[in-house]
């Protein structure tokens, strides 16, 4: 009996820079930072909300609902931070798209595949870097 198993590999994405992707990279990022922007107005206006709840409150608030409020807080603007980092990263991602020059590969991104291993096969053969090669959303190549 033939014994085999599949098991998954990493795909690396590639991409050919050319001025539609770079067109794309841009737009795709505004649109993810616009919202990252809502989402830091959400918060800003519910640390707001909970600031001046618990001011309104102050001293009819008992030590638990002091402690409750004041965690809240921490946890939004610990969210903040966290946002406002991926704001910067993305917008520094965004800012370097128009450096790219035209007709570099770049990595932009990675998938999974599964491979089928079978006994006597060459393992280091079987898992080498795979990899697909795009321009302007087209396939042009495949390396298995």
């Amino acid at each position: 009996m033939n014994k085999a198993i599949k098991v998954k590999r990493p795909v690396t994405i590639k991409t050919v820079v050319t001025t539609d992707f770079k067109k794309q990279a841009v737009e795709e990022l505004s649109k993810e930072l616009q919202l990252l922007d809502s989402q830091i107005m959400q918060l800003e206006l519910q640390n707001k909300q909970i600031v001046d709840q618990s001011q309104s409150f102050t001293g009819a608030l008992g030590e638990d609902n002091a402690k409750q409020i004041q965690q809240a807080i921490i946890e939004i603007s610990q969210k903040l931070d966290q946002l406002a980092t991926l704001k910067l990263e993305l917008q520094t991602q965004k800012d370097s798209i128009n450096h790219l020059a035209l007709n570099n590969i770049i990595v932009t991104g990675s998938l999974e595949n599964y491979v089928e291993l079978k006994i006597g096969e060459n393992l280091y053969e079987k898992f080498k870097e795979a990899e697909i090669l795009i321009k302007d959303g087209i396939i042009q190549e495949i390396t298995m």
